[in-house]
């Protein structure tokens, strides 16, 4: 873990991303290192990425004593050359259209305060800037992720272009340099050098080795060997733990039953230019590139981030609801487990996990409770030290992960239970939101009473042979299916079934307008239609980047990426906002035409809704033929 730590971009801070030569250099390592453990069929699988590399950043200024102030900068993926160039610096809060009002900002570069958990993602403040004409942008992470400490630099993926200068400043030196502005006429003249460079369309590699078994079925463990800074949780140890359970097996004479094929993917943190959906990039075009992969693919472990730290409370695995009964059973049995054992479901989409379910192959998710994972995430503070280290923790991790991986190989079949699946779907059906579903119902009760059967066949196999071969790419395909077509992604990248997005709008709506007629504005705007779509943002963003930003998901010339058709519409909501705006700060009195126009939204989602409840039953019919076909 410590030699992969070393692979910097920039001496200072880190930084392994995307293609970069830190990148390929840690890739080469981990390549050498399979090797020398005993993996076989090692090699390197090159896949198309946009290459992002941060070699230094920082500005001087002077301040009002006279003294000059040199400030180490963090960089966002954004294209900045320069060499002692003066750039002129100004405060706009937090970034907002009308945070921009009596301000003079064309052609410099604009401070910026962010909460990302609480308010919104980076993308917003960064592209309303550009059209306010800016040079450039300087986070300042107030809250939420990266603030572990006033000293604490951190970034994220940009989830849009990469065209307008972005870097991030630490707290402490932030608050200084407000002062410094107040004192020096809300204007700083600086000088910036920076090196940081995105290339479209160039390599990364995501390095892979083997295990062999007896069959044709594989045993997938994956995890990504990219990073902002030195990552030592996120996800260094993660990749140290894999290669410390493949050392384990070998050195144990260990021949699986099945392929334990070992993927290492590049470009996780960030890959694509231009895409809200800009991660998990290398497992993206690695699983695009090997559609094959869905006809043997029997599991997916992936261990992603802080497999260390000793303040955790117990494991609770990510995994489909079809897994999670079968999975708690092994994992509550594994000796040498220092930790209470459970499940989260369903999936969700921040990691490759998701890349590989789609192919038809259940997954399981490293994940501990406990631990004040998020304010060091992505931050210089994602140190051994700050995370807690400790040897028990991490020796834990090797233990469960391996034994389940050895527990998974010597099972004849998964142990996927679809009942679990239905049940869920029918606790996500609301009569006073959906209408009519009787005939939803219906359908969904039928599969359950098939699943029931289905599970009793899977429980009935206890060898494994070419009968429970077939019966296993069966069942993939019907995994497969739910993810691609039953489940969908609403506009927070949440996954839930395909409906859930427009019945939550539809409840949405119908409390504003409730509020709204009981003279309740603020309740209409921050709470009822705070999830609606992007309507939230509506409030704060100009029309220009709300557009672009709409249209880099929905527009007709979207790059292909993970959740590439995945979200087709959008709640028209943003006059609507504004409008609210109006009537909140007393600019109106006119609620009827809000009210209006909130019942013509409305109208739309339950159209949307009444089509992708009739998919949903076409799709559970089709599943309802699927499972009988595999009994």
């Amino acid at each position: 873990m410590e030699k992969l730590i070393s692979f910097k971009s920039n001496p200072d801070l880190g930084y392994r991303t995307s293609g970069s030569a830190a990148e390929v250099a840690a890739g080469d390592f981990l390549h050498d290192e399979m090797k020398r453990i005993g993996l076989k069929n090692v090699h390197k699988d090159p896949v198309v990425v946009d290459n992002f590399e941060f070699k230094r950043a920082d500005i001087s200024y002077k301040m009002h004593n006279g003294n000059t102030r040199k400030v180490l900068l963090s960089s966002f993926q954004a294209r900045c050359l320069a060499e002692d160039e003066k750039i002129k610096i100004v405060y706009v809060n937090k970034g907002r259209d009308i945070d921009y009002e009596n301000k003079d900002v064309e052609g410099k570069y604009v401070l910026i305060d962010i909460n990302m958990v609480d308010d919104w993602w980076v993308n917003w403040p960064v592209t309303q800037a550009k059209f306010k004409k800016a040079k450039g942008v300087i986070i300042v992470q107030i809250g939420g992720y990266c603030s572990w400490s006033k000293d604490t630099l951190g970034v994220q993926d940009i989830s849009t272009n990469c065209d307008l200068p972005t870097f991030s400043m630490t707290v402490r030196e932030a608050e200084l340099f407000k002062e410094q502005l107040k004192l020096q006429g809300g204007e700083i003249e600086a000088v910036l050098n920076a090196e940081v460079s995105v290339v479209n369309n160039g390599i990364t590699n995501c390095i892979i080795g083997e295990i062999p078994g007896k069959t044709d079925e594989i045993v997938y463990l994956i995890g990504h060997y990219d990073a902002y800074f030195t990552a030592f949780a996120d996800n260094t140890s993660g990749i140290g733990c894999i290669m410390g359970i493949c050392k384990a097996l070998i050195e144990d004479g260990y021949t699986p039953e099945r392929t334990l094929r070992v993927c290492l993917h590049g470009a996780e943190e960030w890959g694509i230019e231009g895409t809200r959906y800009d991660w998990a990039r290398g497992a993206t075009m690695l699983t695009h590139k090997h559609p094959e992969w869905s006809d043997n693919g029997f599991l997916l472990i992936n261990l992603d981030g802080n497999l260390i730290n000793g303040t955790a409370t117990a494991v609770r695995v990510r995994t489909p609801y079809e897994m999670a009964e079968g999975i708690e059973k092994i994992g509550q049995g594994i000796e040498g487990n220092i930790y209470p054992f459970g499940t989260y479901s369903p999936m969700w989409t921040w990691t490759e996990s998701y890349m590989y379910a789609c192919l038809g192959i259940p997954t399981i998710e490293s994940f501990y409770e406990g631990v004040n994972f998020w304010p060091s995430y992505h931050s210089s503070s994602d140190q051994k030290w700050i995370n807690d280290y400790d040897d028990r923790t991490f020796l834990s991790s090797h233990i469960l992960y391996g034994s389940i991986l050895q527990k998974f190989d010597k099972l004849p079949v998964r142990p996927l239970n679809f009942t679990a699946l239905y049940e869920h779907m029918l606790e996500e059906i609301d009569e006073a939101s959906m209408g009519d579903t009787k005939q939803l119902r219906e359908t969904i009760l039928k599969a359950k009473d098939v699943a029931v059967q289905l599970k009793q066949k899977n429980d009935s196999f206890t060898e494994m042979n070419a009968t429970t071969q077939a019966y296993n790419k069966k069942v993939s395909k019907i995994f497969g299916k739910v993810v691609n077509e039953l489940f969908g992604l609403d506009w927070f990248e949440q996954y839930n079934f395909i409906h859930v997005r427009n019945r939550n709008n539809i409840q949405s709506l119908t409390a504003a307008i409730a509020s709204i007629k009981s003279g309740n504005i603020a309740k209409a705007m921050d709470e009822d239609l705070r999830y609606v779509d992007l309507c939230w943002y509506g409030y704060h963003f100009d029309r220009a980047t709300y557009d672009l930003l709409v249209d880099q998901v929905i527009g007709d010339s979207v790059p292909f990426t993970w959740a590439k058709g995945k979200v087709t519409t959008i709640a028209d909501m943003y006059d609507i906002g504004r409008d609210l705006q109006k009537l909140r700060d007393g600019g109106s009195d006119n609620c009827n035409d809000v009210i209006a126009k909130l019942e013509r939204e409305l109208a739309v989602q339950k159209t949307e809704l009444k089509t992708k409840i009739a998919a949903e039953i076409s799709i559970v019919e089709e599943l309802i033929d699927m499972m009988k076909a595999c009994m």
